[in-house]
């Protein structure tokens, strides 16, 4: 994908997305490192910052080149715990978790400590750049049993404890409510993971619209 490709891409789904994005791997697994590190900066759309498999090396780098973007595999030992600690040194640094199973326990496991958005594990290498910038840009496309699961989790969601019952949101619009076979969820789990970063009970909103996937270039 062209940074031609992705302006028009963006600006017929209102997204915004400053590029290059700087983007932090953190994996034990070195192949996976070194297969990111060379296929991310492809295009120049991607700026890799750095690929660490251990926690205490990402953090201290974290600090010094504050990138927009932590790639983090899911199968990194303690790898939700992580996240807390990466959170705690850049509340602002997206957190994506990487190779995950895609259903929706998963997803709202890896929401709930904070992670902003996900790349399944079935998804292929030319795939993982224009999910990246789509996170970035506030849009995450998943499956539609995912949307369910995160639709069924915000019914049995009340407000955090010692708070009001917040406002009811405004309906969907017919864009929003419309059924395709794969659909983008945007706010899901961004919001799953702001309630962390605020320390809140696990209080979220889902928004389930429809969305276009990337233009492939020719």
């Amino acid at each position: 994908m062209t940074k031609n490709h992705c302006a028009s891409y963006w600006a017929a789904n209102q997204i915004e997305v400053d590029l290059p994005l700087r983007i932090q791997i953190i994996s034990d697994i070195r192949f996976m490192r070194e297969s990111l590190l060379e296929l991310l900066p492809r295009g120049g759309l991607l700026s890799v910052l750095g690929c660490f498999a251990e926690l205490e090396e990402a953090l201290v780098a974290l600090r010094q080149c504050q990138p927009q973007i932590v790639l983090i595999d899911e199968a990194l030992p303690g790898g939700r715990a992580a996240i807390g600690q990466i959170l705690a040194e850049a509340p602002e640094v997206l957190v994506v978790v990487m190779a995950v199973t895609e259903t929706a326990e998963k997803i709202i496991t890896w929401a709930e400590v904070g992670a902003v958005g996900y790349i399944p594990k079935t998804a292929a290498l030319a795939d993982i750049v224009p999910a990246l910038l789509s996170i970035a840009g506030g849009r995450q496309l998943c499956t539609e049993n995912v949307a369910a699961g995160l639709m069924r989790r915000l019914s049995m969601a009340g407000p955090p404890a010692g708070k009001k019952q917040s406002p009811a949101p405004a309906p969907l619009t017919a864009r929003e409510r419309q059924p395709v076979g794969r659909i983008g969820a945007e706010g899901v789990i961004r919001r799953l993971a702001t309630a962390k970063r605020r320390v809140t009970a696990s209080s979220f909103a889902v928004r389930a619209s429809a969305d276009k996937s990337p233009p492939t270039p020719p």
